[in-house]
């Protein structure tokens, strides 16, 4: 790869020559230059760069299925008086109260910690909602002996909304099976979008060396080409889903169309200038609901702020083209180190936490890149490159990524 290609917006003569599309105007090109355009512009598209790119897909749209295992815990919806052996689940971290209950069955251990008196309860589910029903209420025994433990005690009362930990669903040898705990599937899904760009050079300025330009036409679809790769990430980043019509080309769900839909700790819509308790509460947040791989994905003016924090939590790495070094992560106070991702020439208002590993462009079959010569109009030549693809955006709708939406 050349340096000009590492550089952004600016291109360079001496690069013309040997980073081409082969034949552009000899009638026997190469249609497929997606790898071309995968090696464009890099300091351009670190998103695409992270995440990278999924199995090409052949239909209309693509497809994913979620299926919601919780928490491992239960909250009770209204406040519970001293030993009273049942309560009313209520919705856990985004999962609704019918499914959250399916976390336990018969047998099940649960275990809770009572602040008033400082003691630990386990109990024993003794009765749930029968299989396919819409209760939400369980039954316990509460386990007072036999353990010979001092911290082992009832609780003296349980305030509402306080978490109860599954511990585990517990047999006999020989025990009847208990009803399965299947949860609720939701199918997910995303559409294609089309990026274009369109070249149109003249026979004159294929022929002459206009505007000190030795191949104007293959420098132009090397320009287009970078912009389209620019306008990808883009795509990726800020489209939000809106259905195609005959004047209005359809868009697909970016990150800000899928975050969009939610609402939560993870979702930030108040924070207006960036600090490290408001970082470390989305990240602490989403990292409890399963995301793991996690980078935030910000204009260069916020990634900045987190040079002014601790300084013993930044990482470092050298920079082996400019010398010294850059900010490449940053431990959070909950213990979490995230990766940062400076990036230029993007929304200031926006920066993205997300598990990328959970993250995949998704190219349509045989039209990740195409390049197409046109029908010759009158001194015209034409060329037509376009580039459908899609993204899958895995745990959006389990918390598992998230951001700030208003900083200024």
């Amino acid at each position: 790869m050349s340096e000009a290609q590492s550089q952004g917006r600016g291109w360079y003569q001496r690069d013309i020559v040997t980073d081409v599309p082969f034949g552009v105007v000899d009638g026997t090109q190469k249609r497929d230059v997606s790898e071309m355009l995968d090696l464009l512009a890099l300091a351009e598209t670190p998103f695409i760069n992270r995440v990278g790119w999924g199995p090409e897909s052949g239909g209309t749209k693509i497809e994913w299925i979620s299926e919601d295992l919780g928490s491992g815990k239960l909250k009770n919806i209204s406040a519970i008086a001293s030993e009273w052996v049942s309560f009313v689940a209520n919705s856990v971290d985004g999962m609704s109260a019918s499914d959250s209950i399916r976390q336990v069955k018969q047998g099940s251990v649960l275990y809770y910690y009572c602040s008033i008196s400082g003691n630990h309860t386990l109990a024993v589910v003794t009765s749930t909602p029968v299989a396919g029903g819409t209760g939400t209420s369980i039954t316990l025994s509460l386990i007072s002996a036999g353990h010979g433990n001092a911290l082992l005690s009832m609780y003296s009362s349980v305030a509402a909304n306080r978490p109860w930990y599954v511990v585990g669903a517990f047999a006999n040898e020989g025990s009847i099976p208990n009803i399965p705990g299947v949860r609720q599937r939701v199918i997910l899904s995303n559409v294609f979008t089309i990026l274009r760009q369109d070249v149109q050079i003249t026979g004159t300025m294929q022929s002459t060396d206009m505007y000190a330009i030795g191949r104007e036409d293959k420098h132009q679809v090397l320009l287009r080409l970078k912009e389209l790769q620019r306008e990808r990430e883009r795509a990726a980043l800020y489209s939000a889903k809106i259905t195609k019509t005959s004047g209005m080309a359809g868009l697909m769900d970016g990150v800000l169309g899928f975050l969009g839909t939610q609402t939560g700790t993870h979702i930030d819509t108040t924070t207006k200038a960036l600090t490290e308790t408001a970082v470390n509460n989305i990240v602490s947040f989403i990292w409890e609901q399963g995301g793991r791989n996690l980078a935030l994905f910000a204009h260069i003016n916020q990634t900045a702020k987190f040079t002014r924090w601790d300084k013993n939590r930044i990482r470092m790495r050298p920079n082996d083209k400019l010398g010294g070094g850059y900010i490449t992560s940053y431990m959070t106070e909950s213990g979490i180190e995230i990766d940062l991702i400076p990036m230029a020439n993007v929304p200031t208002n926006i920066a993205y936490v997300l598990d990328t590993g959970k993250i995949k462009l998704r190219a349509k079959r045989g039209r990740k890149a195409l390049m197409e010569k046109l029908g010759k109009m009158g001194d015209f030549d034409d060329w037509q490159i376009i580039s459908e693809f899609s993204m899958e955006m895995k745990g959006f709708n389990l918390k598992q990524h998230g951001g700030f939406f208003r900083l200024v």
